[in-house]
């Protein structure tokens, strides 16, 4: 990925709106390019910050940032366990399918 695409992507990313293999990218680059993180720095305190203060509430920007990307790569596993477990799914599907068939065929 891209710096250019990371930072298209820093807004789909703060609204949680990412695909599987988007925000696998975009996390490995946000973990080795220190100028998109300083661009996705700015762009969560923009969002996020100033709507804090403007409620008279403090935050720490980065515990939360940190965070907020923690979050985001335990919620990739979870996605990506359920997609591997889609596809175990589909695959009993088609075996018990298979299974009924060849059953029905000696009954």
């Amino acid at each position: 990925m891209t710096c250019k695409d990371a930072e298209k992507l820093i807004p789909l990313f703060l609204d949680d709106d990412l695909d599987n293999r988007d925000l696998s990218d975009f996390l490995s680059h946000m973990e080795n390019c220190a100028e998109c993180k300083e661009e996705l720095t700015i762009q969560f305190l923009v969002k996020v910050g100033m709507k804090r203060l403007e409620d008279g509430n403090t935050f720490n920007l980065k515990r939360e940032l940190d965070g907020l990307l923690s979050e985001a790569g335990r919620r990739l596993k979870v996605r990506r366990s359920l997609v591997l477990f889609s596809y175990v799914l589909e695959g009993c599907v088609v075996v018990l399918a298979a299974t009924a068939f060849v059953l029905n065929l000696f009954l």
